[in-house]
């Protein structure tokens, strides 16, 4: 079955070209023509070789190949293969009839994947809460879809099926850990039985594990919409054009626009192909969709209270004993929430407290927020204490405080301070690995920071505060010392 691996050409001579869907094949003469006319790798080595090769040395060239993937995989509609026939005998078994529900602090990720899932293999999309963000709401409009129901509202999910007495099984998407499943499932004494399957693009967490073996698609791509969509394409299944739509503004969402260093060249290719299913004409449409998605969730951003700006997109972190939070707001005009850094700091602490639900032994020892210019691609971090300040400085050596913010009558009285760490806008592959590492390589408090923060405001005067400031502005990060 690999030998049937099209080479496909990267030549970089011609012009560029739409990524129109009038020149892929459709009829059964056009299909053979194609196939008369394709020539077909003749071993592994070959397959090898074309697997090597750069697969975009130019747009024109990437723009080659997405066709001929497209045309290769609607001649395979029209005739499907073994493989085909294998996969959905067993897979399509194992899956059908399930849920398939995201995470909480929804995105679009999660969201489309669960629709593109449930279209894939024949089961029922679910989201985990009630709120959708503004470009959750506009991609779902984009591509005419409503949204999935909620997870508890669902006959079999939150509560058994009246009609069965029994569960419906689950497959997760775009998640694994506990603490980012929908409260219903984490919380239900048969959850391990229940899950059957996984499709996701995260780290595995320890902790995860079920009764019994299961359907597992885990891939280190940027989007787990482009799991879902390799899916269709290598089963040769149809895919409707309002999923194509949904899952390529799942992809662009997760990838900021193809350009987070998250982005895979999986990922580029189901883009293009998403693109051409979708209707979607050119790569100028393409990056006006996800613009408009972006300014749509800023928007949504900026309408809604301090609160949701930092908990609507936050996740938890443990390592070595210490407990942090990291939230992050994804806008395209980010002047307008950096007006609002002291509000959000104020926010940040509240939410350490929060965590705790009572019990300080539980609290979060450190909350950021990173505000990601999506345009610009790059970001400024809130601080809204001098230990989150110090973890930062240690995880982040080449940030740089703003100057505007290093103001010691601020600092006093419970503002924030914001610092540019430059071109990282990931979560998962750069905030959070560079604040664990620091943690796990023994990273420790100043006796300062030992006490709480209020009663560091009580005990520092404006004059300490600002000498912390200023040496933090001009100095290598040493440790904070007990004034």
């Amino acid at each position: 079955l690999q030998n049937r691996f099209y080479a496909m050409g990267c030549g970089a001579s011609a012009p560029v070209k739409p990524l129109d869907s009038a020149v892929v094949p459709d009829s059964p003469k056009a299909i053979k023509v194609y196939q008369n006319q394709t020539k077909l790798v003749g071993s592994s080595a070959d397959l090898q070789l074309v697997l090597e090769r750069p697969l975009v040395d130019t747009e024109t060239a990437l723009f080659d190949v997405i066709q001929n993937l497209v045309m290769d995989y609607r001649c395979r509609l029209q005739a499907p293969d073994t493989f085909h026939f294998i996969e959905q005998s067993l897979v399509g078994v194992t899956l059908g009839n399930c849920i398939f529900v995201g995470h909480v602090k929804t995105d679009l990720d999660s969201i489309g994947g669960a629709l593109g899932a449930a279209a894939l293999f024949g089961g029922t999309a679910a989201r985990s809460e009630d709120g959708l963000n503004g470009e959750i709401a506009f991609a779902l409009e984009f591509a005419e879809l409503d949204a999935p129901q909620h997870f508890d509202a669902l006959p079999g999910g939150g509560d058994v099926d009246p009609t069965t007495g029994r569960y419906k099984q689950v497959c997760l998407v775009d998640h694994n850990e506990e603490k980012q499943m929908t409260p219903k499932l984490r919380d239900c004494s048969d959850r391990r039985e229940r899950i059957v399957g996984l499709i996701d693009h995260h780290a595995v967490s320890e902790a995860f594990c079920t009764e019994k073996s299961l359907f597992v698609d885990v891939r280190p791509w940027g989007s787990m919409s482009t799991i879902v969509a390799h899916t269709f394409l290598r089963e040769a299944i149809p895919i409707p054009k309002s999923i194509a739509r949904i899952l390529l503004c799942a992809i662009l969402s997760d990838t900021l626009d193809l350009r987070s260093v998250t982005t895979t060249q999986a990922d580029k290719l189901m883009v293009g192909v998403l693109a051409i299913l979708g209707e979607v004409k050119s790569a100028q449409e393409i990056h006006d969709l996800a613009s408009n998605m972006f300014r749509a969730k800023t928007q949504w951003i900026l309408n809604q209270g301090i609160r949701e700006m930092v908990r609507g997109d936050q996740k938890d972190f443990t390592a070595s004993g210490w407990r942090l939070g990291i939230a992050v707001l994804e806008v395209t005009y980010p002047d307008e929430v950096l007006l609002k850094v002291d509000e959000i700091a104020r926010e940040l602490r509240e939410l350490k407290i929060d965590k705790g639900q009572g019990d300080p032994d539980k609290e979060l020892n450190f909350a950021f927020c990173f505000i990601v210019d999506v345009t610009q691609q790059k970001s400024d971090l809130v601080l809204c204490s001098i230990a989150d300040f110090e973890l930062a400085r240690v995880a982040f050596p080449d940030g740089k405080l703003k100057a505007e913010t290093a103001d010691a009558q601020n600092l006093q009285h419970g503002g924030a301070l914001v610092m540019q760490v430059g071109n990282l806008v990931s979560r998962k592959s750069q905030f959070a690995p560079a604040l664990l590492k620091a943690l796990n390589a023994g990273f420790t408090l100043s006796h300062l920071e030992e006490n709480s923060m209020a009663q560091m405001i009580s005990e520092l005067s404006a004059g300490q505060i600002e000498d912390l400031v200023q040496s933090v502005l001009s100095g290598p990060p040493d440790p904070v010392q007990n004034t």
